[in-house]
């Protein structure tokens, strides 16, 4: 019996084969190994599954294979992805003219500007009615004035 965690065997697994390999070769290999307190199978790979999803040392393909981070194939995609992005993020700060013309557009706002405003008073009139809110106090309760105070 080993001391190792879950995801050291996982490492070490991966480590020996030095290919991506899919969940389920993974769990096949070290299944024997595997600490769990749980008796369901299927809870002890779905825990494991989103332990290496968390763990930085392991990275999963666009294969659905997992390999280690330190893998030159995955090395490799990371660096493409990083070209890209920094090619897109090129093309799109050339096409923006310059950072100076996104400083011309901006309107500051001086606090007294903004404090200062006064209400526009059309809303106010528009949209409220003192009457209403008791009108609707009246409807939920189906209070009928007559009859109640009637001696």
């Amino acid at each position: 019996m080993t001391n190792k965690t879950n995801l050291n065997l996982v490492y070490d697994y991966l480590h020996e084969v030095k290919k991506p390999t899919s969940l389920n070769q993974i769990w096949q290999a070290i299944s024997g190994d595997v600490i769990s307190q749980k008796k369901d199978e299927i809870s002890v790979i779905a825990d494991l599954y989103g332990d290496m999803v968390l763990d930085n040392r392991f990275a999963l393909t666009s294969d659905s294979l997992w390999a280690l981070s330190i893998d030159p194939e995955v090395e490799d995609i990371k660096r493409q992805f990083a070209n890209n992005f920094v090619d897109e993020s090129e093309k799109k700060s050339k096409t923006s003219n310059s950072q100076d013309d996104l400083d011309d557009q901006t309107t500051i706002l001086d606090e007294d500007d903004y404090f200062n405003q006064e209400l526009d008073e059309d809303y106010d009139d528009e949209f409220y009615d003192e009457n209403d809110d008791y009108d609707d106090i009246e409807d939920s309760f189906n209070l009928d004035h007559d009859d109640d105070y009637d001696e």
